[in-house]
C-alpha cells in the first residue's frame, strides 16, 4: 500500500547532479529538517546491503528507524527497507533523463495487511504534508547544486 509518491520530471539538472545530493548524508540533513540524524552499521554508506539507522523528529516527536539499502545503482537508483513495528516500508529513489532536464521519483510502499492499512491510513496524509514541504527544498537545493 503506497504512503508517499512524489514525481517531478522537469528538474533542471543533470541526473547526475540530482543523484548528487539524495546520495549525500550531509545535504541530506540540512534540506530535510525532519532527518537529524544517520548511523551506519556498516562500513560502506552506499552499497547494497548497507544497513544503518535514521532519527527523525516530527511534530515534537522522535523516531529512530533500522534501515537497508536493498538496491543501488550509481547516478541513478536507490532502494531501501525500514523497518516498523507495522511492517516494512519499501522506499524508492529513481533518477532517469527527461529530455533537457531530470526526473525524479520517490515512492514509499509500505506491506499491506488489515494492521497496516489502519497505520498507513492515519499516516499517510501527515507523511504527505511533511514530506512534500521537504521535497521543495531538495528542489531547490538540487538546483542550486547544478548551478555550481
Amino acid at each position: 500500500m503506497e504512503i508517499y509518491s512524489y514525481q517531478n520530471d522537469k528538474l533542471e539538472a543533470s541526473p547526475e547532479d540530482v543523484f548528487a545530493v539524495i546520495n549525500d548524508d550531509e545535504q541530506l540533513k540540512n534540506i530535510f529538517s525532519i532527518l537529524k540524524d544517520i548511523e551506519y552499521n556498516t562500513k560502506g554508506k552506499r552499497s547494497k546491503g548497507t544497513k544503518f539507522r535514521i532519527t527523525l523528529g516530527v511534530r515534537n516527536k522522535t523516531y529512530r528507524f533500522r534501515n537497508e539499502i536493498t538496491e543501488y545503482d550509481e547516478n541513478r537508483r536507490i532502494v531501501m527497507k525500514t523497518k516498523l513495528k507495522q511492517g516494512v516500508i519499501t522506499t524508492l529513489f529513481n533518477v532517469e533523463p527527461s529530455g533537457t532536464c531530470t526526473k525524479l521519483t520517490v515512492q514509499s510502499l509500505i506491506e499491506s495487511g488489515m494492521g497496516v492499512r489502519v497505520f498507513a491510513m492515519t499516516a499517510k496524509p501527515v507523511v504527505r504534508s511533511v514530506m512534500n514541504k521537504e521535497m521543495k527544498k531538495l528542489e531547490d537545493a538540487v538546483a542550486a547544486e547544478s548551478s555550481l
